[in-house]
């Protein structure tokens, strides 16, 4: 096979494959030495080999191509037994100097979990880690990432939406301390963090890195669902490893989730698996270690944090109150990194640090449980059913599919709880009395985030949800109408049972089809629900609601709606619902499989 079509140089290139030839998904034309080497493999390796006798500075590091692209020039060297006697003598003292501050010795995949309130963070993220030679638990916080991300460029929501989907921003790569993405995450987004330590020999590492060094000089177009962060990490992954084939199982969409889920799935790959809590997580886990008396001083110690110094307090055992005091402080510096205004809350937090610096004993540790679990533990994010059901006295046979991603009744293990995101599902209805078989459902987008309020959290729950549907309004039993639904709402947990969370939402609705009066109706209402997790396999959602349209066709209605879910298998699930609207009722049974 001639060198330009061998696969390590399409993988070095980034190229793939096109109707008549290839492509390469780099999009910055410093990163290409030939004039077409975008679509020429061959050019490209011609125009590479010619710049090694040149001392010319090239691509947007400015370096001599030797520098600038040493993973090409070391596979190349290897290949063609180049004999570096006959080049110009380029040391690379750059890249020489990086790789000491690097210092490195093998490779983690970061995992931050997913956070709802930021559209480019909705389903996770991969980033790597660098961990250093003689790298302790204490200094692994020191060490520098690789990250890809894109180029925001618009504080727009729906412009951001708009431009992630069709690859409107710039992605690069770049180099970070650790401290700084883990403060990120877990300080002011509220994230935990999965770190997999990866089982790469030296020449695999040495081959990733060269190869995040020479992507200094190139971008990406950034999509939002398929050249994402977790496509081009894998995609460096790829490099170190020729074997892996992770980036090239992704066709249409790259979630980070199922690449975890590939690359812990790559036999003797993960060495191993570590949870890093965000601060939010310890101070939940923190409180529920408290007994209900010191959850009490808990709160008091937040609003006035001279009562530490209180003889009622004092009456508390020294562990209890060093206890008390640490949680309040997390809480505290949680406060002071996410309000506009952290003055107050430091100020706050000194008088507890100084009452908790007088109490000479450590306090009484306590585990710190992930809120959500490991994300390659998870089922797996596309979902098809075959069921059957009753509807205005007809019976059917259903078929659905989903390609992405989860919902408030899938099995929640490895997802961030009582979220969902779900987009481009269709059911297919067969009706045997009538013979006829329709599409009675399609979801373009449907996104609901519950965020249970307590003494010390209160974020506003959300949603917003579009797509198609089937209802029967006047004399049409099957009208098909097209939907935008948007609702800001609260929500709150108990622990009853296992888990309940109760939800309302005001909401915003419209309606369109030629069914309407003006082939529109316009208005808003109310819903109330609960989700219940009465065992682990075992889910049950119950909400009711009431929309009333003033605009267009005029008219209101109710809803409700109760359907249960057990898990079979983490990737097979029964699912039972009933559904009322209006005057139309159904009940539908379901097997569903994710793959």
């Amino acid at each position: 096979m001639a060198l330009h079509d061998q696969r390590y140089w399409h993988l070095l290139l980034h190229y793939r494959s096109t109707i008549g030839g290839s492509e390469s998904e780099a999009d910055e034309a410093g990163f290409f030495l030939a004039p077409n080497g975008k679509t020429d493999p061959e050019a490209e390796l011609h125009a590479t080999l010619a710049q090694f006798f040149s001392t010319e500075l090239v691509g947007r590091s400015r370096q001599p191509g030797r520098c600038a692209f040493i993973a090409r020039y070391h596979w190349l060297k290897a290949a063609l037994a180049i004999d570096e006697s006959r080049l110009p003598r380029q040391p690379c003292d750059r890249f020489q100097a990086w790789l000491a501050e690097l210092n490195p010795a093998s490779i983690t995949v970061i995992f931050p979990s997913a956070f709802m309130n930021n559209p480019s963070s909705m389903f996770g993220h991969l980033l790597l880690r660098v961990d250093q030679k003689d790298q302790t638990d204490r200094t692994r916080i020191l060490a520098y990432t690789i990250n890809y991300a894109a180029d925001v460029t618009t504080d727009n929501g729906l412009i951001f939406a708009a431009l992630g989907v069709t690859g409107g921003f710039k992605g690069y790569f770049s180099t970070h301390p650790y401290y700084i993405k883990a403060r990120e995450y877990g300080d002011f987004e509220n994230r935990d963090i999965w770190e997999y330590r990866l089982n790469l020999t030296q020449d695999q590492l040495q081959r990733l890195l060269m190869h995040a060094w020479e992507l200094g000089n190139a971008s990406f177009d950034y999509f939002y669902f398929k050249e994402n962060c977790a496509y081009h990490i894998l995609s460096l992954l790829d490099v170190a490893d020729e074997e892996l084939r992770l980036a090239e199982r992704f066709w249409f969409y790259t979630f980070p989730s199922d690449g975890m889920r590939m690359i812990a799935g790559k036999p003797g790959l993960v060495k191993d698996v570590i949870f890093r809590p965000s601060r939010s997580t310890r101070i939940r886990r923190g409180r529920e270690a408290l007994s209900t008396e010191e959850q009490t001083w808990l709160s008091k110690m937040i609003a006035e944090p001279s009562l530490s110094q209180s003889q009622e307090f004092a009456r508390l055992p020294p562990q209890r109150r060093a206890a008390v005091l640490e949680v309040a402080s997390d809480y505290l510096l949680y406060k002071a990194a996410t309000e506009k205004d952290s003055a107050p809350f430091v100020l706050l937090n000194k008088t507890i640090l100084l009452a908790r610096s007088k109490l000479k004993v450590a306090s009484t540790p306590f585990k710190i449980t992930p809120v959500t679990g490991a994300p390659d533990q998870g089922h797996k994010t596309m979902r098809a059913g075959l069921g059957f059901g009753w509807r205005e006295g007809e019976f059917f046979n259903e078929a659905n599919f989903r390609l992405a991603f989860h919902d408030l009744l899938d099995p929640e293990y490895g997802y961030t709880p009582h979220a969902q995101i779900e987009a481009l599902g269709l059911t297919l209805r067969h009706y045997a009395h009538r013979n006829h078989t329709r599409i009675e459902t399609f979801t373009f987008l449907d996104i609901l985030s519950l965020s249970p309020v307590d003494s010390l959290f209160a974020s506003p729950s959300w949603k917003i949800n579009a797509g198609l549907d089937t209802i029967r309004h006047d004399q049409c039993r099957f009208c098909r109408i097209g939907n935008l639904n948007t609702g800001l709402g609260l929500a709150a947990e108990s622990a009853l049972l296992k888990s309940e969370v109760y939800f309302g939402f005001a909401e915003l609705a419209s309606e369109f089809g030629s069914v309407f009066n003006g082939n529109h109706r316009i208005g808003g209402g109310a819903t109330v629900g609960a989700l219940a997790e009465i065992t682990e396999r075992w889910k049950l959602a119950l909400s009711g609601t009431y929309l009333n349209f003033p605009l267009g066709d005029k008219s209101d209605e109710w809803r409700f709606s109760a359907q249960h879910r057990y898990t079979l298998h983490r990737n097979i699930a029964l699912r039972f619902e009933y559904n009322r609207r209006s005057r139309n009722q159904e009940y539908v049974l379901n097997l569903l499989a994710y793959f």
